[in-house]
């Protein structure tokens, strides 16, 4: 007699997603973090509706364009879309890579008597959730006004909760499918390795590709000699069997209260289904394989190159061993150093933007004080770089100690010592970066020399207070369970140090705004004045903070 396969059991699979949901629940409750998760929460509410209001304005705009208005609207659905599915199948893989082979509780699971459906189905839930981010932060809001605008009626919204389900359950099908396929071709640590650097390079391409399309004409019919050229501009071709194509369909439909298209609102659906079978039936052939190649160690790369000893001896003697191991570990892990071309494909479309402005039309003593004026800006985007990478690198830097944390914590060494060592490299990129935006923007913008002068030094000393600041959250909320640095560089606590990062970068810029205004009315005094409180302002947030929470780290003791 056939033996009968294990069967799918609700009733497990619910208790393997409750520790996620209880977890969620008792840092909000009782936590010490719970007012993190309650203010990450207002947030992304308040972004949420930023993101809604925005684009209720530039749909509306479409809508002036006599005739073209609902066109436009559905083409830019259409691009929307097909955007976000792709982004989604690539974060998917990703992540599926880290959920199905490289999670830490894997050894724990798999020994549990669960049917493999059970842990199967489990898995795609936790991939999908980790997932579904992007398309419920960015999509949601932009469907919802494309809705508002065009004054579709309930059949729309309706359909918004079908199709978006439906490309959600297929982008993470697919993701699961790809990421056990190749688990067993490549290592999944060198896969998720690659893949990391492939989508940094990608997205950097895509940044530079993008402002050199100059999408800001798609809003100016008249810049098009015919119609068919403007519409043809704006065509995202896509093959008929892309899913995202049917939810474009069901959604562009509904948006203008056209007959439904029954054929793609099936395929997406029943297409839902096929994906969930096919990742189980790829996942029951090759999931143990793929397991087994997991299990490949990662070498200690770099571990005698003196090379790393040298670049330290720029510090002070105690912060170097500290400094060398960071400086290996991130030369390890190409997640970390990949980020480098994400970073410089964002200063090349920033620069290409600022060359873009039609500045000779500012002439005169008044053009040139309105050139300076604009030049503040690039300090404010200089800022708000440096803080990104400031939350990815020294936000992170006590985090990626992870459950090696011990042996840093029982060393002889002073707490501030090791907070400092571990965030003096990551100031590199940040000043270079900052300097590039800051200088080379108003270098094309015609600045006046003395005033690029005060916002190079002006970076060096703002990056000084964001790095403390950096330093000082992540010691305050470590997360030493984050399964990579990219995971806590995206806690409640790292957009708690983003938002006050923008605080003190907002303070800096205000200050200089009102020093050149009031230079500008004849008070000269301002000028040096209210530099200095700028000064004051990012010089105490790189040093008081550090020492306060080193001093907390260190009394906390293990955890």
């Amino acid at each position: 007699m056939a033996e009968r396969a294990p069967e799918l059991s609700l009733r497990a699979l619910g208790l393997l997603l409750s520790p996620r949901r209880l977890s969620a629940a008792n840092a909000i409750r009782h936590g010490e973090q719970r007012w993190l998760y309650i203010a990450f929460a207002v947030f992304a509410l308040a972004f949420w509706l930023g993101l809604f209001g925005l684009m209720v304005w530039l749909l509306g705009e479409f809508w002036e364009i006599g005739g073209l208005g609902p066109v436009l609207a559905r083409k830019f659905l259409d691009i929307l879309v097909s955007s976000l599915f792709s982004l989604l199948v690539f974060s998917n893989v990703i992540t599926a890579l880290s959920v199905y082979f490289l999670s830490a509780d894997l050894e724990l699971v798999l020994a549990l008597p669960l049917s493999r459906p059970t842990f199967h189905y489990a898995r795609l839930a936790d991939t999908l959730i980790q997932s579904s981010w992007m398309m419920l932060l960015f999509g949601l809001p932009v469907f919802a006004a494309a809705g508002w605008m065009a004054g579709s009626d309930w059949t729309y919204f309706a359909m918004i909760l079908v199709t978006v389900p439906a490309m959600l359950v297929i982008a993470t099908s697919i993701g699961v499918t790809v990421a056990t396929v190749v688990a067993n071709l490549v290592s999944a640590q060198r896969t998720r390795d690659l893949m990391l650097i492939i989508a940094a390079i990608m997205l950097g391409i895509a940044f530079i590709v993008l402002r050199g399309l100059r999408p800001e004409q798609l809003a100016d019919a008249e810049a098009f000699q015919t119609l068919a050229e403007y519409l043809a501009a704006v065509e995202l071709p896509t093959p008929r069997l892309f899913p995202a194509r049917w939810a474009a369909e069901v959604l562009g439909a509904s948006l203008l209260g056209s007959p439904l298209p029954w054929t793609e609102l099936a395929l997406l659906v029943l297409g839902a289904g096929a994906g969930l079978a096919v990742s189980r039936w790829v996942g029951r052939a090759l999931f143990d394989s793929g397991w087994v190649s997991a299990q490949e160690a990662r070498t200690a790369r770099f571990r005698d190159q003196p090379i790393f000893d040298h670049l330290t001896l720029v510090l002070p003697r105690a912060w170097r061993p500290v400094a060398a191991k960071e400086l290996r570990v991130l030369v390890r892990d190409p997640s970390q150093w990949s980020q480098v071309f994400l970073l410089v494909g964002l200063c090349g479309v920033y620069l290409a933007s600022i060359q873009a402005l039609p500045i000779d039309v500012f002439r005169g003593e008044a053009g040139q004080w309105l050139r300076d004026a604009i030049t503040f800006l690039n300090l404010g985007m200089g800022g708000f770089v440096m803080a990104a990478i400031a939350g990815r690198f020294q936000f992170t830097a006590i985090s990626r100690e992870g459950k090696a944390w011990w042996v840093l914590r029982s060393a002889p060494v002073d707490p501030l010592v090791v907070l400092r060592a571990k965030t003096a490299f990551g100031l590199v990129p940040m000043l270079v970066v900052g300097e590039v935006v800051t200088v080379g923007g108003g270098w094309l913008l015609h600045a006046r020399l003395p005033l690029l002068v005060g916002e190079a030094f002006m970076v060096v000393v703002l990056a000084w207070g964001i790095s403390g600041l950096a330093a000082a959250m992540g010691a305050l909320w470590p997360d030493f369970n984050a399964e990579n640095a990219a995971r806590a560089a995206s806690s409640p606590a790292a957009v708690f140090f983003m938002v006050l990062a923008m605080v003190l970068v907002f303070g800096v810029m205000s200050a200089f705004v009102l020093a050149a205004f009031l230079a500008f009315k004849g008070y000269l005094w301002a000028a040096p004045v209210l530099g200095l409180v700028a000064v004051a302002m990012c010089v105490w947030a790189g040093h008081v903070p550090p020492r306060r929470a080193a001093d907390r780290l260190w009394a906390e003791g293990l955890k």
